[in-house]
């Protein structure tokens, strides 16, 4: 799925980060990533995704990594990660997390997203989500999104495990397509479909998943599922200790 692009925008934007980033040390390599922390970058990036993107830009609640996309110093693109969802059971199946919910009976819990479920909650924070990825419109076509996917698994990942000292298990993704070649070709696994439940930021899906500062929860949003709700391809990707 793609939108209508605005290339007069999308030129625009270029221009403005262009003289923005003329200040940066941006490594001459083949292609690599730089984090997004400039305020005035960070309102550009999100204007390409807008203008790009079909889902537009992505406010996330939580942790949140926008990773711009450099080839010979030149900015091409972008990708977006960030905390990822709860109880997405393909998901959950594929990565080992279920294991932590089956049997919580047994262990003595009232529902098996209790604050006590810790052993879950903290295996979420493992799963790294893939929101967004974006090619400027004059670099596509030339498999540079799949190329930046292949350097995701790495130089992407040691970013995420440097900013936020945690450990990565897997990545996942939910897309509109099943047969992505920015996942395939770099060893995603397509597991299968959501349930039609979307994030509500207004809500809050569990104040008590952790002990005492719940205002710390990486990822705390309401799940809701509406008439017509999309029902995503769900991908995941296991990420090597």
């Amino acid at each position: 799925m793609r939108r209508i692009v605005d290339h007069v925008t999308v030129q625009a934007i270029e221009q403005a980060a262009e003289q923005l980033l003329i200040g940066y040390a941006i490594p001459q390599k083949l292609m690599c990533f730089v984090e997004v922390v400039d305020p005035a970058w960070r309102r550009l990036f999100d204007q390409a995704l807008d203008e790009i993107h079909y889902a537009g830009s992505c406010q996330r609640v939580g942790r949140c990594m926008r990773l711009a996309i450099f080839e010979r110093g030149q900015w091409i693109g972008g990708i977006v990660l960030g905390s990822t969802f709860p109880n997405i059971l393909v998901r959950d199946q594929s990565l080992g997390l279920r294991q932590y919910v089956e049997d919580y009976k047994q262990r003595g819990l009232k529902s098996p997203w209790s604050r006590e479920n810790i052993s879950y909650w903290e295996a979420l924070q493992g799963i790294i989500n893939h929101a967004r990825t974006f090619i400027f419109p004059r670099f596509q076509d030339a498999g540079k999104g799949i190329r930046a996917h292949e350097l995701l698994l790495t130089d992407g990942i040691a970013l995420w495990k440097a900013k936020y000292q945690a450990n990565v298990t897997g990545l996942d993704t939910l897309c509109t397509h099943e047969d992505s070649r920015l996942f395939k070709d770099n060893g995603w696994t397509l597991v299968g479909k959501t349930e039609g439940y979307t994030s509500d930021p207004s809500g809050v899906f569990s104040k008590r998943a952790f002990r005492k500062d719940w205002k710390t929860i990486k990822n705390n949003v309401a799940l809701g599922r509406t008439e017509g709700s999309t029902r995503w391809f769900v991908w995941v990707r296991p990420i090597e200790p």
